[in-house]
């Protein structure tokens, strides 16, 4: 169990001395903007920091896993609270912003009611999504925890079963089952260790479609076709891969902690990573080195973050970090340095 009382005290030391320091490295440096968003946070509920997004208009949408206030929406730039609604999801875990057609959507996971969410950005429930029974692959509802959603371009969706059996389940845009891949399914090399697929995303940034998954526990990143088919991996030694966040040409990482799940009480950080998913830059911990071309063993400085779970990133580049097991900072903005 991580131990709240240490948590709580490096989370105080964050908020008194990183408004002075420089994080990463190269083009990648930023600094914690002190006191964003803490009075905001100070009228509502918070339990964990959980996810963030940003819609078309710059408003953050922060995912915490307080049944009360599931959804607490702010403005981006200023961190001023605008409004906040309730999913009804004690375990409110991933959230992913999709535009169709002019409207924009939310998916939410929630790894205790064992469903997905589709809602409108007001909070309107739109769709639920249950445990896949017609797959055959959980004996009950309870061993089905999803993690994330990822969305490709023609409106089909997967869920990630990362809290679950480590199943990907590929949807068509009305909900219905396509297939299900990952987990102990098909060929070795295309089954998913648990844990493993957390977070992740749908990449086709260079022509190729991809799906790429965060693999948390197993310290890597795997990327695979959309039907499930292994490309490659790529070592992240010392982290544990959150999330797959794509800026461009780079992408962004959240690692939990460091070494995870050897030590569940170091502090995590963050990633970004070139388009050949070279480390150029490492926000709250040393520069990446690597010896013959292998990325040696990362680790975190101790004191920017506590378990960086969830990142968004605006047009500027300035990061907005969900932290777990964070009291005193579930919600951190850094800025980009010019």
């Amino acid at each position: 169990m991580i131990r709240f009382a240490v948590l709580l005290a490096v989370c105080l030391l964050n908020t008194a001395v990183l408004a002075e320091d420089i994080l990463g490295q190269g083009e990648f440096r930023y600094r914690v903007v002190p006191n964003w968003g803490r009075e905001a946070l100070a009228q509502v509920n918070v339990k964990n920091g959980h996810a963030v997004v940003i819609d078309s208009q710059g408003r953050l949408f922060f995912l915490t896993d307080d049944a009360r206030n599931n959804v607490i929406i702010l403005d981006s730039k200023t961190g001023a609270l605008i409004k906040h609604w309730t999913a009804r999801m004690p375990g409110a875990h991933g959230m992913s912003l999709v535009k169709e057609g002019e409207r924009e959507v939310l998916f939410i996971t929630d790894t205790q009611l064992h469903e997905v969410r589709k809602v409108t950005l007001d909070g309107e429930e739109l769709a639920v999504f249950p445990w896949p029974k017609t797959a055959k692959l959980h004996a009950d509802a309870k061993e089905y925890r999803p993690s994330k959603t990822i969305h490709f371009p023609n409106g089909e969706f997967a869920v990630f079963d990362g809290y679950g059996k480590d199943y990907i389940f590929h949807y068509k845009p009305d909900g219905s089952l396509l297939r299900a891949w990952g987990g102990n399914l098909g060929d070795p090399k295309d089954q998913l260790k648990h844990w493993g697929p957390h977070g992740g995303a749908f990449d086709d940034r260079d022509g190729t479609p991809r799906v790429v998954i965060g693999m948390s526990d197993q310290q890597e990143i795997r990327r695979f076709t959309p039907e499930g088919r292994f490309i490659d991996q790529r070592p992240f030694p010392g982290g544990n891969p959150r999330d797959i966040v794509l800026f461009g040409q780079h992408t962004i990482i959240p690692h939990l902690g460091d070494n995870w799940p050897k030590d569940k009480n170091a502090a995590g950080f963050i990633s970004i990573v070139d388009s050949q998913w070279k480390v150029v830059s490492n926000i709250g911990g040393p520069p990446a080195v690597y010896e013959n071309g292998a990325l040696q063993p990362m680790k975190s400085d101790g004191k920017t973050f506590i378990h960086p779970h969830g990142v968004a990133v605006d047009a500027d580049g300035n990061l907005y970090v969900a932290q777990f097991a964070s009291p005193a900072a579930p919600l951190l903005k850094l800025e980009r340095l010019k």
